[in-house]
């Protein structure tokens, strides 16, 4: 049977995974920040020294939610804009556009380390989202469907998720 120290080490790393990995969403994670990685290291070291516990094994488990979270969201995603085709909210070419867009954003992102990217890396996420951002407006597609963090069909204000899109492309 586990130990009282395994049970609640594991219980503090489920529920700071939660709380701070789980509501990350794609919007946090293309403009990365050495602040978000250094949180995550700050709470590693903490629950590792005050547990006892191996740091390694610690950021193995912060490191793997995270891989589980992201896929899951891109599933997410990736299922939303189907249903968004198969209802007629969106035609298949503008699904394939935002896919794509936010498969090269994806791919610029994981280009370098978190809190390690450089300027060049952060300029050209952001010039890629603010591209997307500037074709979903001129195309009229609904802001929510853009993958930026923004769940449900449009935002209470009307703006079509915009305002939420644009302070996290506009934020550093």
């Amino acid at each position: 049977m586990p130990s009282k120290k395994t049970l609640l080490a594991g219980a503090a790393v489920a529920a700071v995974s939660i709380g701070v990995i789980g509501g990350t969403g794609m919007a946090s994670a293309a403009t990365p920040s050495s602040t978000a990685d250094n949180s995550n290291t700050s709470i590693v070291d903490k629950i590792a020294t005050k547990f006892n516990l191996n740091k390694d094994e610690v950021k193995a488990v912060f490191d793997e939610e995270r891989a589980a979270k992201h896929a899951e969201h891109k599933a997410e995603r990736a299922e939303q804009l189907t249903t968004a085709v198969k209802d007629g909210k969106l035609t298949q070419a503008q699904a394939d556009y935002i896919t794509k867009a936010q498969a090269e954003i994806e791919a610029l992102m994981e280009t370098a380390t978190p809190g390690t990217e450089t300027d060049t890396v952060r300029e050209q996420i952001k010039a890629k989202m603010e591209a997307l951002h500037t074709w979903a407006k001129d195309n009229n597609v609904d802001f929510s469907y853009l993958g930026g963090g923004h769940h449900g069909h449009g935002s209470h204000d009307g703006s079509r998720g915009e305002r939420h899109f644009t302070k996290t492309i506009d934020s550093n």
